[in-house]
């Protein structure tokens, strides 16, 4: 597998859709066989219009949704950025982030964690982040 940084980062709304998307295909793909996964491979084969990306998440949603499963596109939840949570009263120095930088997921990092979290759109794992740079 190869990743390379997409033309561009995907705007706020589309971002936000695509991390809880890659969350859910995360957690649950295996049920789902193998068309979310190739619809969003779509996503990292080069430019993608905004057109393109909204037609990937909807498909992605559907196939979803006729699997039993909801899926993550069904709420906006707005364009506010929230404070990411803090472990122990603190906010995390290393997150887990989109390996492309294509949205805004963001994992904290459990220690025991198997298998560890993994982007849908470049299957692979997340990789580290470090905050405090």
């Amino acid at each position: 597998m190869s990743q390379s940084a997409p033309d561009r980062r995907l705007d706020g709304d589309r971002a936000a859709r695509l991390a809880r998307i890659c969350a859910d295909i995360a957690q649950v793909g295996d049920l789902l066989g193998p068309e979310p996964a190739q619809a969003l491979a779509r996503l990292r084969d080069g430019p993608v219009s905004d057109q393109g990306v909204d037609a990937v998440l909807a498909e992605v949603t559907e196939l979803m949704r006729l699997g039993g499963l909801v899926g993550g596109d069904t709420a906006v939840r707005g364009h506010h950025y929230l404070p990411l949570a803090g472990v122990h009263g603190r906010r995390p120095e290393v997150v887990q982030v989109c390996p492309g930088d294509l949205c805004d997921r963001v994992e904290i990092p459990r220690p025991y964690a198997v298998p560890p979290p993994r982007c849908a759109v470049w299957d692979c794992p997340l990789p580290t982040f470090r905050m405090d740079r």
